[in-house]
Parts: structure tokens; C-alpha cells; sequence
């Protein structure tokens, strides 16, 4: 059996989901009650616009699609969204195979790999978020078909997040 465990870092996504939370608590309903219109037009209109996207992008993109734990068993893979609110089950005989890809930011460069189902991605394990990532790596290698690399593509990345 083969578990996956959470980096520091996958820990702080909550914590900030709740102070962005707190922020559109804060500001939106202070930036329209309010009856002082001396503000100008494009601060009332842009940090709200901000704060909600962030606060999408971090829930639905982050929170649900890659910051998820796994287990790998004989028969089944179980996957836990949301920190266990959400869970899922894939029949090993059911996935195709497996492929990978890097994204490189300012903090480094990750790798990511994606389990695909019917030709469909229907796992992503990350490096940045799954501390035992090699381990759990080493384990698909060995039980999965590779598929190849996949080049990173922040479209299908964006998609991502609203299916």
C-alpha cells in the first residue's frame, strides 16, 4: 500500500483560503455600504475582482485538483479532496497509464505526474505538494503503463479547474 503525504507548503493553501476569505468579509461589503463615494471607481471595482479570483483560483484550481492525498492499494486507488471532505475511487484496471510534466516557477521547478482513465486525466500528483512524490512515483512506475511527457499547458491547466 502506498500513501501520499503532504509538503508544509500544501498545508498553508487553507490557511491562505481563510485570510483571502477573511479579506472579501473585510472589504466587499465596506466597499459597497459604504455611502463615502470619494473612492475612486477602479480600486472598488479591481480589489474585489482580485480577491474573489484569487480565492477561486486557490479553492477550485489548487485545493481540489492538486492538493489531494492518495492511496494506492492492490486493487483500488483512493483519492481525498478538500482534506478528506471528498473522496474518490479509481479501479487499478480501469487507469491506462501515467505521464508527467515540469512547471517551473519563481520557487523552483516542479514535476507533476497525471493518471489517465478512458483517456482522460483523472489524477495529478505533485512535487510540490506531495512530499513522498519519488516514492509514490517509483510505485506508479512499476504498476502503470508510461505514456510519455506531457508539455505543461496553463489553458488545460485553467480548464481544469471548472470540470
Amino acid at each position: 500500500m502506498m500513501k501520499t503525504k503532504f509538503t508544509f507548503k500544501a498545508l498553508l493553501i487553507p490557511l491562505l483560503l481563510i485570510l483571502i476569505l477573511y479579506l472579501i468579509i473585510l472589504i466587499i461589503p465596506e466597499i459597497f455600504i459604504t455611502k463615502n463615494f470619494s473612492t475612486p471607481l477602479f480600486p472598488r471595482i479591481f480589489i474585489p475582482t482580485i480577491l474573489i479570483f484569487s480565492f477561486v483560483l486557490l479553492f477550485f484550481g489548487e485545493l481540489r485538483t492538486k492538493c489531494i492525498s492518495i492511496t494506492i492499494n492492490q486493487n483500488d486507488i483512493f483519492v481525498k479532496k478538500f482534506f478528506g471532505l471528498l473522496t474518490k475511487t479509481h479501479k487499478i484496471s480501469e487507469i491506462e497509464g501515467w505521464k508527467y510534466s515540469h512547471l517551473t516557477g519563481k520557487g523552483g521547478t516542479y514535476e507533476y505526474l497525471y493518471l489517465y482513465k478512458a483517456g482522460t486525466k483523472v489524477l495529478k500528483i505533485s512535487q510540490f505538494y506531495h512530499k513522498n512524490y519519488f516514492k509514490v512515483k517509483n510505485h506508479i512506475q512499476r504498476n502503470f503503463k508510461y505514456l510519455g511527457y506531457e508539455k505543461l499547458s496553463y489553458i488545460d491547466e485553467f480548464k481544469e479547474i471548472f470540470k
